[in-house]
């Protein structure tokens, strides 16, 4: 609703929420190619610049096996984190 809309800029713009990784979702990293990594995170960011203007600054992302050379990569040199 426009209501919570509302809520959520207010809370970003007082520092009370922000988000880390900011992808559209996260990407099991198992049986992810490296073009799909790159789409899902730069849509997340897009979106969140657009609906928020904001960029995260901090990325994670929990993968209980360990996270591949890609993840690194991307996180690291790619997106900025």
């Amino acid at each position: 609703t426009y209501d919570t809309k509302s809520l959520v800029k207010e809370l970003v713009a007082n520092g009370q929420l922000s988000f880390v990784n900011g992808g559209w979702c996260m990407h099991d990293e198992a049986a992810t190619h490296y073009m799909g990594m790159i789409d899902q995170t730069t849509l997340g960011h897009q979106f969140l610049k657009k609906e928020l203007g904001v960029v995260p600054r901090v990325g994670w992302q929990l993968d209980p096996f360990g996270h591949s050379a890609t993840q690194a990569s991307l996180l690291a040199s790619k997106v900025g984190f």
